[in-house]
């Protein structure tokens, strides 16, 4: 079997249809740049999508050449609609749904739906979440690092947690409105060095406020290799042995000990990298990940896998067991 990537985006032509026909209902409004469109929610500045986005057969070639069989349809961030309401936010989420629905129940030999859900109102993310699982036969969540700035360090978040862990579905998080990206404006920096920093401080709150007590069969995959919490997991230990006193933590545990609920995608370009992230998590918790279609991304990930120093059966592992046993396959 060819590889699953589980890093892929997609967004789907019938969803900017639906926005132009129902936007002003939707708090979502479609503007046409650059050869593409650019989605703008309850009057933020507009986000362009680039057109590979939408290009399903582009999509298949690129996966083709890349030895991938089956890639998650997941957003792109900046279309997640956080910054809607919440009501507004939910019929956003079970549109955009619905439209990534068709593609995956129209070619389920190549693409498999993962949910977007209204973050910024936990008890409808619940109910999103339930929807897609159970009648869209979705396969897992998409979510940001944050929500409007608001990090997962608090428990307003929890009715969706809960959900997720009932649910037992793996959860795909992924840099949103990343923080200091007023800093990073030259040279790419806020994708090179904000998106996985992002990522890092995303999971530090989760770690140290003790999310993963709460919840203790959470699955969260952490795109872009983790951010840079894995080559720097010992500095967070630390930090839990020695601040605890000035700076408590409210998890129980320092914050390696959750590395049981965190999986990480391969998505670091270089093998030396890739071996390290393996040698630290472990072949079980690493799943292929491509960030198709962006300029960030990696079509021979396969490659690096097939070129790593371990068994052809951990090598299948990271290619298609471990996503195929968290997605369900």
């Amino acid at each position: 079997m060819k590889a699953i990537d589980v890093h892929h985006h997609y967004v789907p032509t019938s969803l900017i249809d639906e926005a132009k026909r129902h936007g002003k209902a939707l708090g979502v409004e479609v503007t046409e740049e650059r050869g593409s469109w650019a989605l703008s929610f309850a009057g933020s500045k507009p986000h362009r999508l680039q057109p590979a986005i939408f290009d399903v057969a582009k999509h298949i070639e690129v996966m083709d050449r890349g030895q991938v069989g089956l890639a998650t349809l997941e957003a792109n961030t900046n279309s997640l609609g956080y910054r809607l309401d919440g009501e507004r936010g939910e019929s956003w989420c079970n549109l955009y749904n619905q439209c990534v629905h068709e593609l995956a129940a129209a070619r389920s030999d190549r693409f498999l739906g993962m949910a977007v859900v209204p973050l910024q109102d936990a008890g409808r993310a619940a109910r999103v979440l339930e929807r897609a699982i159970a009648e869209l036969k979705f396969h897992g969540a998409f979510i940001g690092t944050n929500v409007n700035g608001r990090y997962y360090n608090i428990k307003d978040y929890d009715p969706f947690w809960a959900k997720a862990q009932e649910l037992d579905i793996l959860i795909v998080m992924h840099p949103e409105n990343i923080a200091g990206a007023e800093r990073m404006n030259e040279f790419g920096l806020n994708a090179v060095c904000g998106n996985p920093a992002d990522s890092t401080l995303s999971l530090g709150y989760m770690l140290y406020s003790g999310l993963f007590d709460r919840f203790p069969n959470l699955k969260i995959c952490a795109l872009h290799g983790g951010g840079f919490l894995p080559y720097h997991l010992g500095r967070f230990d630390m930090e839990f042995a020695t601040g605890n006193k000035v700076r408590p933590a409210q998890a129980k545990n320092p914050p390696s000990s959750y590395l049981k609920n965190l999986y990480f995608d391969t998505l670091v370009y270089d093998i030396d990298t890739l071996e390290y992230l393996k040698a630290k998590v472990g072949t079980e918790r690493l799943v292929l990940g491509t960030d198709y279609p962006y300029d960030l991304g990696d079509w021979t990930g396969v490659e690096k896998i097939q070129a790593l120093n371990c068994s052809q059966t951990e090598k299948d592992a990271i290619l298609t067991g471990n996503a195929k046993r968290l997605l369900k396959l």
